[in-house]
Parts: structure tokens; C-alpha cells; sequence
């Protein structure tokens, strides 16, 4: 892994790293594969979009790493809030997780668009945040999420149904951006230097991804 870490509170300074990584990709003539997250980390996808829209990128493929599960449009859905931030590719394929279905339905449905997009993408990137308690994507400490065999997990957290990557997916990803604010998590970045199981701190996962870059307020 080639972990870098860079101290800054600007989201636009995230946000052009990340759209860089992408358009040097798509430049290339590769298909690219990227996953955006909820939370946080809301603004610099939205901020990404935008530069990244000025360019042409039609091979470019844009996924959800989570969501929380209900009907198509609900006001918790990560997807309806980066889309109501002004999230906007025109030319890019846009895939939302939730699709009117049941919970199960829209799983599997969820795990085969995965396995699919993972195959076509010559190169996928992912944009995730980090919680105070080492979440990443959906993926809960010691939740079921952590050591399923699946691409995409659905199970109860403690607020909503979810539907999340898995490890399992994250690991097959070229290269990861994460942008983590607050001293609440600053301990997250730390444990990151040591041994410790995914089940219990789910951002580790992060680091088996060969490129890894972490925007942070973080200061020694």
C-alpha cells in the first residue's frame, strides 16, 4: 500500500485531487468505476462531479458504496442527498441502489450490478469517509457486513436497514480517497499505523488498497 496523508480542512482541495485521479484515468481510455459515499463525505463527491463534468466522461461509472434502505427518494437516502447537493454527470452511467424493490430483491439485485461493473471497470476508485467509531462505507464495527462473502451486504444497523459494499468488494478496488474531519476521529487515523482486525475497526480495510490517500485535519 502507498498511504498518503494530506492536512487540510478545504473540501475543493479533496475534491481536485480526486477528479485528477479520475480524468488522468479516463484520459487513458479506460473504463472507471468510482464509488461515492454518503455523510460527510457528500461535498467533495458533489465538488468532484463538478470539474469532472467539464470534461468529456462518458466511460466513467458512478456507484453508491452504501445506502439506507427504504423507497426510492426517501429523505435518509444517501443517494436522494448527494443528488439534492447537486451531484450531476450527464454523460456518466449512474447507478443508485434503491429500486422500488424489497429489501432482499434489491440486495441481490445490488450484488449483481457489483459483480458486473467490477468486471467491465479497467480501473475503480473509491471516495469514502470514516466515522468516529472506524465505520467506513456501511460497513459497522463487528457488524455482519464486515465478513460477508458478498459484494453487498444488507442488515440492520442501529438507525436504518442498510445496504453496504463489503470488504470483500472494497479490497478489489485500484486506489481509495478518504476525507475524515474532526478530532473525534483522529484516533481512527492513528490506529492505522497498527494491527488491527477489520471486525473491530472497519477502516482497516482501507489500507489493503494499493493506492490510498487520506485528506484529514489531523496534527500530531
Amino acid at each position: 500500500m502507498q498511504l498518503n496523508i494530506q492536512t487540510t480542512t478545504n473540501t475543493g482541495v479533496a475534491a481536485k485531487f480526486l477528479a485528477s485521479k479520475i480524468l488522468e484515468q479516463l484520459k487513458s481510455g479506460k473504463n472507471v468505476l468510482w464509488f461515492v459515499p454518503g455523510g460527510s463525505a457528500i461535498t467533495v463527491a458533489v465538488e468532484t462531479a463538478r470539474t469532472i463534468s467539464k470534461y468529456p466522461h462518458k466511460n466513467l461509472t458512478v456507484i453508491m458504496a452504501d445506502e439506507r434502505y427504504g423507497p426510492v427518494g426517501h429523505q435518509n437516502s444517501n443517494w436522494q442527498q448527494i443528488q439534492e447537493h447537486g451531484f450531476n454527470l450527464p454523460q456518466s452511467k449512474l447507478i443508485p441502489i434503491l429500486t422500488g424493490e424489497d429489501l432482499i430483491a434489491t440486495t441481490k439485485n445490488f450484488n449483481t450490478i457489483l459483480r458486473e461493473e467490477l468486471a467491465k471497470a479497467n480501473y475503480k476508485i473509491g471516495l469514502f469517509g470514516v466515522g468516529a467509531n472506524a465505520h467506513t462505507g456501511g460497513i459497522m464495527p463487528k457488524s455482519d457486513a464486515v465478513n460477508s462473502s458478498d459484494l453487498a451486504h444488507r442488515y440492520k444497523a442501529k438507525q436504518f436497514e442498510r445496504i453496504t459494499i463489503t470488504p470483500k468488494t472494497i479490497i478489489q478496488l485500484d486506489e481509495a480517497v478518504v476525507f475524515m474531519q474532526g478530532k473525534e476521529k483522529w484516533w481512527v487515523l492513528q490506529d492505522l499505523e497498527k494491527d488491527i482486525p477489520v471486525f473491530d475497526e472497519p477502516a482497516q480495510v482501507l489500507k489493503k488498497i494499493p493506492l490510498l490517500t487520506i485528506f484529514t485535519d489531523y496534527k500530531k
